[in-house]
């Protein structure tokens, strides 16, 4: 019977240290996700801002804002 609970004791300390292990493979897992949202972010700030060039460089400030 102590043995059967010895075993038991290892296989949930086995276990309690794979849960931590992919706990934080899920806090990683995060941080790179908002790494990877922050970039898009940037670049479609950056294509509004590239068009918005376009139309004032090439329609001129004026017309631009009278087609809005």
């Amino acid at each position: 019977m102590d043995e059967k609970i010895s075993r038991m004791q290892l296989q949930l300390d086995k276990h309690d240290s794979q849960i931590g292990k992919l706990f934080s493979r899920i806090e990683n897992t995060n941080l790179c996700i908002q790494k990877i949202n922050t970039s898009l972010m940037q670049i479609k700030w950056g294509i509004y801002g590239a068009f918005a060039w376009y139309i004032i460089t090439h329609i001129g400030i004026i017309e631009a804002l009278r087609l809005m």
